[in-house]
């Protein structure tokens, strides 16, 4: 009985935060709610409190307000974002786990004893047939950063070799980012090329060579693969070249022509806001998800450190160097931010 009143409050729920405080109450509510999700979308910002705490704070951008969790699963714990509603975190003890937050289902993953500089989810978990596959970008020897992929249930990480490493002992080139896109996995690395992965599900999983650097990039930023509708696009920070102050103006974008393999400037995202730093780069469709602003770049990135949370507003900047710019939100989270670490984005409850 209790459970279907609390299933029928929760259809009638129209907001993340209310159904966050209601999985919230104790086991046997969230028990109840586990299957019960709520069509409304909300890009969410997730930190943690300072201190020896387990408290979770989730800033919904739609809403601009902060609501808490108290999440003991991640204590300990590093973790990444994505627009699944799914965390992917590495701990301590090594382990690496799909994590969701809100119905606190989880999936093991094998584990990994390398420093992991970041853990991409390729879709979400828990669609029909799901064959979710999740990338490990780890550093290894001699300071070189490896790519390894597994999916739940696996009992082992595989890495994947590269055609164009001089040394056959590995993937062992500087890779910034993947995404899963049109069927296919693909990278992006440090130097600017685009890297395929191909028989991820064979004998012998490798990335071989698919497209060349953009022109006029020299190497040395951070990029993130992103989907822009059908296209493939690599956005990297645009760093000022002065040794006195040293900082980012901003981000230049170019789309990839998948045919051709040639690369074109962009000064426009459209309709899309691009969420990038901890987590999987994705991109939304600003007038679906409330709050987010069209052809803006929202950035968690821990290298720009001012509180760490940005807004790059690409139209505002095409004529115009002004920059990144603090996140807008409440007062009251901009006085916890300092006291926060790592902070996601993330969707609690995707379309």
């Amino acid at each position: 009985m209790l459970d279907d009143l609390l299933t029928h409050i929760a259809r009638l729920t129209r907001s993340p935060r209310h159904h966050i405080r209601m999985t919230a109450v104790c086991r046997s509510w969230r028990a109840s709610l586990v299957d019960q999700k709520i069509n409304f979308p909300a890009v969410c910002l997730m930190l943690l409190e300072g201190g020896n705490c387990d408290n979770y704070n989730f800033y919904s951008i739609s809403e601009e307000i902060f609501d808490k969790l108290d999440l003991l699963e991640l204590r300990g714990r590093r973790y990444w974002g994505s627009p699944f509603g799914w965390l992917v975190s590495h701990g301590l003890n090594c382990e690496i786990l799909l994590f969701n937050p809100f119905s606190r289902a989880s999936f093991p993953l094998p584990k990994n004893h390398s420093l992991i500089e970041k853990l991409i989810l390729s879709i979400n978990p828990e669609e029909p047939n799901s064959n979710c596959v999740v990338f490990a970008i780890y550093w290894g020897f001699l300071d070189r950063r490896y790519i390894a992929f597994a999916k739940p249930g696996d009992i082992a990480w595989r890495t994947l070799s590269y055609n164009g490493d001089d040394d056959d002992d590995g993937f062992k080139f500087l890779i910034d980012d993947a995404i899963y896109f049109k069927g296919n996995f693909y990278g992006c690395l440090n130097s600017g090329e685009i890297v395929l992965f191909e028989d991820l599900h064979g004998a012998h999983p490798k990335a071989v060579e698919f497209a060349s650097r953009p022109p006029r990039f020299h190497g040395g930023c951070t990029c993130y693969l992103f989907a822009l509708g059908e296209n493939l696009c690599m956005t990297y920070r645009d760093p000022y070249d002065d040794d006195d102050d040293y900082e980012y103006k901003g981000y230049t974008i170019f789309k990839l022509d998948m045919d051709t393999k040639s690369w074109k400037r962009i000064y426009s995202l459209g309709d899309r806001s691009l969420f990038l730093g901890n987590c999987c780069t994705f991109t939304v469709a600003a007038a679906d998800y409330p709050g987010c602003k069209p052809n803006c770049i929202y950035s968690t990135e821990e290298s720009i450190h001012v509180e760490g949370v940005y807004i790059y507003d690409v139209e505002k900047n095409r004529d115009k160097d002004i920059g990144l710019e603090p996140f807008p939100i409440s007062q009251r989270v901009e006085q916890i931010l300092p006291s926060l670490s790592s902070p996601v984005w993330i969707i609690p409850y995707p379309l």
